[in-house]
C-alpha cells in the first residue's frame, strides 16, 4: 500500500461534500441518485472544458464514465423550470422593493393591483420590466405560495417581505440553495483553476474560534445588518444598470452573495480514556 499523501483536492473532497450529504440525507436521497448527478457533472464539465466537439469516446476517457453512460446522458433533459420559476420571484420582489414606481412616499413597496390603477403601474407591469420569460401569474402564484406576497380579498397585492426568502423545506428553497452555492462555488473553482497572473474573483471569509455565545450573537448582528444594507444597494444599482442596458442585446451575468456563520460553542465533549 501507498504512503504517498493524497492531492490536496482529494483531501478536501469530503470537507467539501460532507454539508450536501447532510441535505440529502435529510430529504432521502440516496447514493444512486447522487451517483447519476456527479455522472452528469462529470459529463458537463468535460465538455465545458473541451473546445469543439467532444467524441463520446474521448469524453469517457476525461471523466471515467462508461460510452454507454456518456451516450445516455447527453440525451437526457434538462429540469430546469422550478430553478427559473425561483429566479423570476427573486428579481420580481427585488424590483418591487427598489424601482421607484413600485414605491409610496416613503419608500417602501406600494400595494399594487394585478393591472394598474390610478396609484400607479400593477403587478403585470411590474413582472414585464423585469423582463423575466414568464407569465404574471405564474410568478404570483410562486410568491403567494411563499407567503412573500399577500392578496386581500379586493385583489391588491401586498409585498411582506424586501427578500424572497422561500419557506423551510419547499421546491423553491431548494431551487434558491442550488442558485446560491452554485454561484459561490463556480467562482472559487474559477479562482482555482486561474493562471498564475489572471485576474480572479473576490471570494474572501473571516474566520475566527474561541469566542464565547456573547461575542458570536454580537458578531451575527452586526455582520448580517451590514451584508444586508450592503446587497440591498449593490441591488439597487443592478437594477438601475439593466433598465439602463435593456435597449441592447446584453446577455452578461452578475452574482453576489454574503453568507454567515455562527457557530455557538458546544458543551465539552467527555473525554475518552485514550484521552486521559
Amino acid at each position: 500500500m501507498s504512503n504517498d499523501p493524497k492531492p490536496p483536492l482529494e483531501t478536501a473532497l469530503s470537507a467539501l461534500l460532507v454539508p450536501l450529504a447532510q441535505a440529502m440525507v435529510a430529504h432521502g436521497v440516496t447514493l444512486g441518485t447522487v451517483t447519476e448527478a456527479l455522472k452528469q457533472a462529470l459529463l458537463t464539465a468535460a465538455e465545458q472544458s473541451t473546445q469543439g466537439k467532444l467524441s463520446d469516446s474521448r469524453a469517457s476517457l476525461l471523466t471515467g464514465l462508461h460510452r454507454k453512460d456518456v451516450k445516455r446522458l447527453r440525451n437526457v433533459d434538462d429540469d430546469a423550470p422550478l430553478k427559473r420559476r425561483s429566479n423570476a420571484a427573486a428579481l420580481v420582489v427585488s424590483y418591487w422593493s427598489t424601482t421607484p414606481e413600485f414605491l409610496d412616499g416613503a419608500g417602501a413597496p406600494r400595494v399594487l393591483s394585478r393591472k394598474g390603477d390610478e396609484t400607479g403601474p400593477g403587478f403585470d407591469d411590474l413582472v414585464r420590466r423585469t423582463r423575466v420569460d414568464m407569465a404574471p401569474g405564474t410568478v404570483l402564484e410562486t410568491l403567494v405560495d411563499q407567503k412573500s406576497v399577500e392578496q386581500d380579498e379586493k385583489g391588491k397585492l401586498r409585498l411582506l417581505s424586501p427578500a424572497f426568502l422561500p419557506s423551510s423545506g419547499s421546491a423553491e428553497q431548494v431551487a434558491a440553495y442550488e442558485a446560491t452555492l452554485s454561484a459561490h462555488l463556480q467562482a472559487a473553482t474559477q479562482n482555482l483553476l486561474a493562471e498564475p497572473d489572471s485576474q480572479r474573483n473576490f471570494d474572501r471569509a473571516v474566520r475566527y474560534s474561541h469566542l464565547s455565545s456573547e461575542s458570536i450573537e454580537q458578531l451575527l448582528q452586526f455582520s448580517s445588518d451590514r451584508a444586508q444594507t450592503l446587497l440591498q444597494e449593490v441591488n439597487t444599482l443592478a437594477r438601475e444598470l439593466q433598465e439602463k442596458d435593456s435597449n441592447g442585446d446584453h446577455s452578461g451575468r452578475f452574482a453576489m452573495g454574503a453568507f454567515v456563520l455562527p457557530s455557538p460553542q458546544k458543551a465539552q465533549l467527555k473525554r475518552t480514556k485514550e484521552d486521559e
